[in-house]
């Protein structure tokens, strides 16, 4: 790879907000603490739409205080256009990369920024257009640099490890405008019936995969970022039941469909750890979650309707599941995948069929997803 030789660079961190301005105010210190050289030019970029916890109020005082901060401040219905839509209207025209970070995450390091500005000095070849920038607990801090097109990283490292975590995302600024205004066309996150389609839980993964899976990516494995809480909050918790995160999941099979209608992906082209989740597969993980809460969700519901509505909206994303079968390169994979679905659809009938039974779900339920939470892979991503 022929190598191109960078001496400055102009650096955005991107920042959607919304009623987190504690976490706010910790992600910005961790920012104010790094310790950057002179060929290093950060700016910072924010937007605030829907905050009633004193963001306005905050932001309007940090714009007078930051020569390089430049923040969209005001109000808009967040139903028609999401706040990242504002986001990307803000950033300068001459920013070179953009981190894109989320607002409860912070930099771990006092050096973050400059690893990464060193990395991509000693790394520049063309067509490199998306930086992985590694979360803390989940690097073996070795440092070492992987450099290939973006969709052989997915197949390698997961789809989910390298695109899906919105704080490990550095882009060309040209890349990230078009990905971000692609994906923030459409946000339909909830079911207006049973057999709806929904936007899914990463759908800015798929905007990437489509604008630079034939581009050179690099995946860095050193921890230079992190969460600030290292479990789920309430309050956390409390927005992926209002955002549907849990059956929009599901629909990331949808999103990679529309990748290979696309032509961007070849049908039977993606490998078993393409799907990696964490330490399991994507399918696992959905599984183990839906099936663990679904006799809490039946106990605490008195109207029928609810509950047939949520048995048919699982059933038609496990079947969704099987759509991954057309997928997969190697046939062991496909029939394992097929295999392990329908074996849960057939559990989810006979549970339904013998009316929720505590029986069924202790001899069935507890059986298969204590199978599935074995790990099939280490915490960490990179496993050389």
């Amino acid at each position: 790879m022929e190598r191109r030789k960078v001496e400055k660079l102009k650096l955005g961190i991107a920042i959607p907000t919304y009623n987190r301005l504690e976490k706010l105010k910790v992600l910005l210190n961790s920012i104010d603490n790094q310790i950057l050289s002179k060929d290093l030019d950060l700016s910072l970029f924010i937007s605030n739409i829907a905050s009633t916890d004193g963001t306005s109020e905050f932001l309007e005082e940090e714009v007078q205080k930051r020569y390089n901060l430049k923040v969209y401040n005001r109000p808009e219905d967040q139903t028609i256009k999401p706040n990242i839509f504002y986001l990307n209207k803000i950033i300068s025209s001459d920013i070179e990369w953009v981190w894109f970070m989320g607002d409860d995450d912070k930099l771990s390091e006092k050096n973050s920024l400059q690893k990464v500005y060193e990395c991509l000095k000693e790394n520049s070849i063309h067509d490199l257009e998306f930086f992985c920038a590694c979360e803390k607990r989940r690097s073996r801090n070795t440092s070492k640099v992987f450099i290939d097109k973006v969709f052989n990283l997915c197949n390698k490292f997961g789809y989910h490890e390298m695109l899906g975590w919105i704080s490990g995302i550095i882009l060309k600024k040209q890349t990230f405008q078009k990905v971000f205004e692609d994906f923030a066309k459409s946000v339909n996150t909830q079911y207006q019936n049973v057999d709806d389609t929904i936007t899914s839980a990463y759908p800015h993964s798929a905007s990437i995969l489509k604008y630079t899976h034939d581009k050179n990516g690099l995946f860095y494995d050193f921890g230079l970022v992190e969460t600030q809480d290292k479990l789920q909050t309430t309050e956390t918790q409390k927005r992926w039941v209002e955002e549907n995160m849990l059956w929009r999941y599901f629909h990331v099979i949808d999103d990679i469909e529309n990748l290979i209608n696309q032509k961007i992906l070849e049908p039977n082209s993606l490998n078993l750890s393409f799907f990696r989740y964490h330490t399991i597969f994507l399918w696992d993980h959905l599984i183990f979650l839906t099936f663990k809460r679904l006799p809490q969700y039946i106990r605490s519901r008195s109207d029928i309707n609810d509950i047939n509505n949520h048995i048919q909206i699982l059933s038609n994303n496990l079947c969704r599941l099987l759509k991954a079968e057309h997928f997969l390169k190697n046939v062991n994979d496909r029939k394992d995948l097929t295999l392990k679905v329908t074996m849960c659809i057939n559990y989810l009938q006979v549970y339904v069929s013998n009316n929720f039974s505590e029986e069924i779900r202790t001899n069935l339920f507890d059986s298969l997803t204590n199978v599935i939470a074995i790990p099939n892979f280490p915490f960490q991503i990179c496993l050389e």
